[in-house]
């Protein structure tokens, strides 16, 4: 069983020196921070060493160091793709939350067989960070038995599971997933070898081999089980809905019977979890409001400004490819509620990119172009401002790739109009008073510098075809023309 004290037998840390320790482990440099975190894992079990874990998962995520395997990440690797994540709009077909690994543990330790679990608990302990081979090897024996006591105690509702559970439906439901995951956690490993890497681009004839083959093995131990296994696949692809594509001409074996209630529960799912994905995009907020760029797409989701521009855009594209791909599946189930649910999908995709892309584009591009002060002097470079507006600049840019799928053809036009006249203005405006610098060395570096970053964001959103007269302009007034010359 996990210890509740490291290996001297020193009890965990205070509980009141971790609440500043979480916000320092933002800033330490990296290989102390990796240091830090084995430290705490030793005393993991502690309820506040959880909750600063919790805290600083976003951390953990970017790094990734090597952590000390325990038996409940043993545990949890059959499903650990088709977790929820911490933050962001990604959302795993058919998620397990993170609030489920606890009460499932528990019954595991509770219910299951308390010898094995010591045992391999001592032998997980003795491993080295990242030998897969060997944690598979114990998963082997774990999640049989694992699965097993978490259907027991849930079906016959055993003191323990009364406790945990306490009435959740939705927490037995996911807890009973977990079970699922577990009983076929060595297929599902498998798997996870054949589709790298993860997010995995696209589906080769070899990936839908693999995927084939393991819906055969897992449907000769039970047909109910290929419905998890098609999630875990789902949860590898950067497109989820692309296993619907290929779904109808696999080989299921044993499950051919069930194959097309199989399709259509996923694909229901699937538009399930579209809808999970764009409802995140709304944030605590009810997602409508006024935009001039949200044309008949719902209005300006709240949330919408607080993803940066080039964010959105990627969102959008991996959400309107997961639309497209769901669609043209679906068309094989009679249901005209899907297209309904899929056309709200596309609205609120629309109303976050107007809301955090073209609406905002004032803000984020034309104020990066300071006016002329009152007293003649240059404004300061702001290189930061800068170069998020030209990451904003790019990520409007790129929205003419969605303008068509997502409406926003107009709205687009506008926005793009508008931000050309605006830095011309402004630009037009700096080069008038350029002339009153040029007597004062740092002053007039200082202007010429804000006259070529508004060149710069005038080519990034126009073209450099349009940006050309400014440019001449500047480079006549800079006397960059007298330079080359001589």
């Amino acid at each position: 069983m996990t210890g509740k004290a490291d290996d001297a037998g020193r009890e965990p840390a205070p509980a009141d020196h971790l609440p500043g320790l979480e916000s320092r482990l933002f800033d330490i440099p990296e290989t102390k921070f990796i240091e830090v975190v084995r430290l705490l894992e030793r005393v993991r079990d502690h309820p506040d060493v959880r909750q600063t874990f919790a805290a600083i998962r976003p951390r953990l995520i970017q790094v990734r160091p090597g952590r000390r395997p325990t038996l409940k990440r043993v545990l949890c690797m059959p499903f650990e793709d088709v977790l929820e994540s911490v933050g962001g709009v990604d959302v795993p077909p058919g998620r397990i939350e993170r609030r489920v690994i606890d009460p499932a543990w528990r019954l595991v330790t509770e219910c299951g067989d308390e010898a094995l679990i010591d045992q391999l608990d001592r032998q997980v302990q003795e491993m080295a960070p990242g030998n897969l081979n060997a944690l598979r090897n114990v998963g082997r024996r774990l999640w049989p038995m694992a699965a097993k006591a978490i259907r027991q105690a849930t079906q016959e509702m055993v003191q323990g599971a009364v406790v945990l559970l306490q009435g959740d439906e939705e927490l037995r439901r996911q807890v009973l997933d977990v079970a699922a995951f577990l009983e076929i956690g060595l297929t599902v490993e498998a798997l996870k070898d054949a589709l790298t890497p993860k997010p995995l681009p696209a589906l080769d004839d070899h990936h839908v081999a693999a995927i084939e083959q393991a819906v055969q093995a897992v449907a000769r131990q039970s047909t109910g089980a290929v419905h998890h296994l098609l999630l875990a696949a789902a949860s590898r692809l950067a497109t989820p809905a692309d296993l619907l594509a290929v779904l109808n001409d696999m080989d299921f074996g044993k499950a051919r019977r069930e194959q097309p209630a199989i399709f259509a529960r996923l694909g229901g799912l699937m538009v399930t979890n579209l809808e999970e994905r764009t409802a995140r995009l709304d944030g605590p907020g009810d997602g409508q409001g006024g935009g001039q760029g949200g044309g008949q797409g719902g209005g300006k989701s709240r949330a919408a400004a607080a993803i940066a521009p080039e964010d959105a855009v990627a969102i959008a594209e991996r959400l309107v490819a997961s639309v497209n791909t769901t669609s043209a599946v679906m068309d094989f189930v009679a249901e005209p509620l899907y297209r309904k649910r899929l056309e709200s999908v596309t609205a609120a995709v629309r109303a976050m990119l107007a809301g955090a892309v073209l609406d905002s584009a004032p803000d984020g591009i034309l104020t990066a172009v300071p006016a002329p002060a009152v007293s003649g002097r240059p404004v300061p470079v702001n290189e930061n401002a800068q170069l998020a507006a030209e990451d904003h600049a790019r990520a409007l840019r790129r929205c003419e790739g969605l303008a068509d799928v997502l409406d926003l053809q107009k709205p687009l036009r506008d926005a793009m109009a508008s931000m050309e006249r605006g830095l011309t203005a402004r630009a037009d405006a700096l080069l008038a008073q350029y002339s009153k610098t040029t007597g004062i060395p740092g002053d007039a570096e200082t202007a010429e510098i804000n006259l070529f970053y508004a060149l710069r964001l005038l080519e990034l959103i126009a073209g450099p075809a349009k940006a050309d007269r400014l440019r001449t302009a500047i480079m006549a007034a800079t006397g960059e023309f007298a330079e080359d010359g001589e």
